[in-house]
Protein backbone atom coordinates (compact mmCIF):
# COMPACT_ATOMS: atom_id res chain seq x y z
CA UNK A 1 0.00 0.00 0.00
CA UNK A 2 1.40 3.62 -0.99
CA UNK A 3 2.47 5.75 2.02
CA UNK A 4 -0.24 8.28 3.16
CA UNK A 5 0.75 11.55 3.44
CA UNK A 6 -1.65 14.15 4.64
CA UNK A 7 -1.46 18.42 4.90
CA UNK A 8 -3.13 19.80 7.74
CA UNK A 9 -4.19 23.14 6.77
CA UNK A 10 -5.97 25.73 9.31
CA UNK A 11 -5.79 28.75 11.44
CA UNK A 12 -2.72 29.53 12.44
CA UNK A 13 -4.51 30.21 16.19
CA UNK A 14 -4.70 26.73 16.33
CA UNK A 15 -1.08 25.52 15.28
CA UNK A 16 -0.89 23.79 18.83
CA UNK A 17 -4.07 21.50 18.33
CA UNK A 18 -3.18 21.21 14.27
CA UNK A 19 0.39 19.44 15.64
CA UNK A 20 -1.74 17.13 18.25
CA UNK A 21 -3.73 16.21 15.55
CA UNK A 22 -0.35 15.43 13.59
CA UNK A 23 1.07 13.41 16.38
CA UNK A 24 -1.98 11.08 16.50
CA UNK A 25 -1.95 10.88 12.95
CA UNK A 26 2.16 9.94 12.34
CA UNK A 27 1.57 7.32 15.16
CA UNK A 28 -1.08 5.58 13.40
CA UNK A 29 1.73 5.55 10.42
CA UNK A 30 0.90 8.97 8.42
CA UNK A 31 3.53 10.86 7.37
CA UNK A 32 1.97 14.48 8.04
CA UNK A 33 2.76 18.40 6.91
CA UNK A 34 1.61 20.89 9.07
CA UNK A 35 2.18 24.81 8.43
CA UNK A 36 5.17 26.45 9.72
CA UNK A 37 5.01 27.50 13.46
CA UNK A 38 7.10 30.59 13.12
CA UNK A 39 4.23 31.88 11.01
CA UNK A 40 2.04 31.42 14.47
CA UNK A 41 3.90 33.90 16.43
CA UNK A 42 5.45 36.25 13.77
CA UNK A 43 5.43 40.01 13.94
CA UNK A 44 3.56 41.31 11.00
CA UNK A 45 3.04 44.57 12.40
CA UNK A 46 7.49 45.09 12.13
CA UNK A 47 7.20 45.06 8.33
CA UNK A 48 6.62 46.91 5.65
CA UNK A 49 3.32 46.39 3.45
CA UNK A 50 5.29 45.04 0.36
CA UNK A 51 7.35 42.71 3.34
CA UNK A 52 4.86 41.70 4.35
CA UNK A 53 3.55 40.24 1.21
CA UNK A 54 6.39 38.41 0.21
CA UNK A 55 7.13 36.51 3.74
CA UNK A 56 3.06 35.48 3.28
CA UNK A 57 3.52 34.47 -0.41
CA UNK A 58 6.44 32.24 1.20
CA UNK A 59 4.41 30.70 3.68
CA UNK A 60 1.32 29.61 1.27
CA UNK A 61 4.21 28.73 -1.16
CA UNK A 62 5.82 26.48 1.80
CA UNK A 63 2.12 25.08 2.66
CA UNK A 64 1.44 24.63 -1.27
CA UNK A 65 4.14 22.55 -1.69
CA UNK A 66 3.39 20.32 1.44
CA UNK A 67 0.01 19.87 -0.30
CA UNK A 68 1.29 18.48 -3.50
CA UNK A 69 3.28 16.16 -2.09
CA UNK A 70 0.16 14.43 -0.21
CA UNK A 71 -2.09 12.07 -0.97
CA UNK A 72 -5.06 13.98 1.39
CA UNK A 73 -5.74 17.32 3.11
CA UNK A 74 -7.09 17.78 6.40
CA UNK A 75 -8.61 21.14 7.15
CA UNK A 76 -8.71 21.44 10.65
CA UNK A 77 -11.58 23.76 10.86
CA UNK A 78 -12.02 24.25 14.68
CA UNK A 79 -14.67 26.89 15.97
CA UNK A 80 -13.42 30.66 15.70
CA UNK A 81 -14.96 34.22 15.59
CA UNK A 82 -18.58 32.59 17.06
CA UNK A 83 -18.70 30.18 14.10
CA UNK A 84 -18.23 26.01 14.57
CA UNK A 85 -16.39 24.87 12.46
CA UNK A 86 -14.51 28.06 10.92
CA UNK A 87 -12.80 28.18 7.73
CA UNK A 88 -10.64 31.02 7.10
CA UNK A 89 -9.47 32.29 3.74
CA UNK A 90 -5.84 30.68 3.47
CA UNK A 91 -7.66 27.30 4.34
CA UNK A 92 -10.18 27.77 1.56
CA UNK A 93 -7.70 28.45 -0.72
CA UNK A 94 -5.69 25.03 0.37
CA UNK A 95 -8.49 23.35 -0.10
CA UNK A 96 -9.57 24.32 -3.43
CA UNK A 97 -6.02 23.98 -4.34
CA UNK A 98 -5.75 20.30 -3.16
CA UNK A 99 -9.20 19.61 -4.67
CA UNK A 100 -7.86 20.79 -7.87
CA UNK A 101 -4.82 18.59 -7.55
CA UNK A 102 -7.58 15.36 -7.57
CA UNK A 103 -6.93 15.20 -3.38
CA UNK A 104 -9.12 13.92 -1.01
CA UNK A 105 -10.00 17.29 1.72
CA UNK A 106 -11.75 16.42 4.93
CA UNK A 107 -13.01 18.55 7.34
CA UNK A 108 -12.35 17.70 11.07
CA UNK A 109 -15.02 19.14 12.13
CA UNK A 110 -18.58 19.61 10.29
CA UNK A 111 -18.51 22.71 8.29
CA UNK A 112 -20.03 25.62 10.06
CA UNK A 113 -22.54 28.66 9.06
CA UNK A 114 -20.39 31.14 6.65
CA UNK A 115 -20.32 32.47 3.57
CA UNK A 116 -17.99 29.79 2.23
CA UNK A 117 -20.18 26.68 3.54
CA UNK A 118 -21.09 25.91 0.32
CA UNK A 119 -18.20 25.77 -1.54
CA UNK A 120 -16.29 23.70 1.62
CA UNK A 121 -19.27 21.30 1.18
CA UNK A 122 -19.25 21.14 -2.12
CA UNK A 123 -15.27 19.84 -2.21
CA UNK A 124 -15.59 17.96 1.36
CA UNK A 125 -14.65 14.30 0.64
CA UNK A 126 -15.73 13.77 4.33
CA UNK A 127 -15.89 15.08 8.15
CA UNK A 128 -13.81 13.39 10.71
CA UNK A 129 -16.03 14.76 13.20
CA UNK A 130 -13.54 15.42 15.59
CA UNK A 131 -12.60 12.11 15.72
CA UNK A 132 -8.63 10.69 14.26
CA UNK A 133 -8.97 7.38 12.37
CA UNK A 134 -6.83 4.88 13.21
Amino acid sequence: MPKQVLAICGSMQFIDEMEAVAAELIASGWTVHTPQRAEADFRWDSLTAQERLQVKKAYIDDHLEKIRQATAVLIANYPKNGINGYIGANSLMEAAFAYALGLPVYFLFPIGEQSCQLEAESIASGVWNGRIPK
